[in-house]
């Protein structure tokens, strides 16, 4: 069995459910460069209010191709023609990476990267939000919607931490300038999930000119071949809504 190394304390329980293993939440990675999954699940809801803006469709979809883009990243993972491939037996990880890589490797028979984004994102929400709550950047509240019925948000504990990733792709599409190695991967996600519309508010249309061409230069290999595969997964779902 293959074995990851966590930065902190993991537990992990399996439901009966289907045999889908559910992770024990645990404690988030502190000190530690931004994860495109949480810069994502913050820009994804209103700096303030913690109201989403995105269906939970195209949400749990973004989570989930950040989620793996950040283990990619790490060297975890490998994408290649559509699948996944574990690529290393050690990698420092925080506790939902680790489940991801360990519920991967308990799953050898399936690879193909729409697989496990199907996968991840009805999860990919909750998870990350317990990782973000955890690390006190962001605290869950109850609100009443129409018919009486109540949904929970996950509002922010800084307004201005919350909006970093924003301010910093937004100045960056309005100037022309280069987009830095995060900022093409978020701003991927956005063209991935339809979160760009929110993103270029306001910016004249070169800026999203700009976005296309940066997101398009920028990206690796195989996190582009990751999102590619999201965006379709996310068509072919609206394809079958309508």
């Amino acid at each position: 069995m293959t074995v990851y190394r966590t930065r902190t304390t993991t537990a992990t329980a399996s439901a009966a459910a289907g045999g889908v293993p559910v992770p024990v939440p645990a404690v988030a990675v502190r000190g530690r460069s931004p994860l495109l999954a949480d810069e994502f699940f913050l820009l994804a809801a209103d700096d303030v209010t913690g109201r989403p803006r995105l269906p939970a469709g195209p949400v749990g979809y973004g989570l989930a191709a950040a989620l793996l883009a950040d283990l990619v990243d790490a060297g975890a993972l490998r994408v290649h023609s559509g699948r996944l491939w574990l690529a290393a037996r050690h990698v420092p990880v925080d506790a939902l990476g680790g489940w991801i890589l360990r519920w991967l490797a308990a799953e050898p028979r399936h690879r193909r990267v729409g697989t496990w984004l199907a996968l991840l994102a009805p999860r990919a929400h909750g998870q990350v939000a317990r990782r973000l709550t955890a690390a006190g950047v962001v605290r869950p509240r109850t609100v009443r919607r129409r018919l009486l019925t109540t949904a929970v948000v996950q509002v922010p504990t800084d307004t201005n931490r919350a909006a970093w990733a924003w301010a910093r792709l937004t100045v960056r599409l309005q100037r022309g300038d280069p987009l830095p190695a995060f900022e093409a991967r978020l701003g991927g996600l956005c063209l991935v999930t339809g979160l760009d519309d929110f993103v270029l508010t306001g910016l004249p249309p070169a800026a999203r000119r700009h976005l296309h061409r940066e997101t398009t230069a920028r990206l690796p290999a195989e996190i582009a071949e990751l999102f590619t595969i999201a965006r379709h997964r996310l068509d072919g779902a609206a394809h079958r809504h309508h």
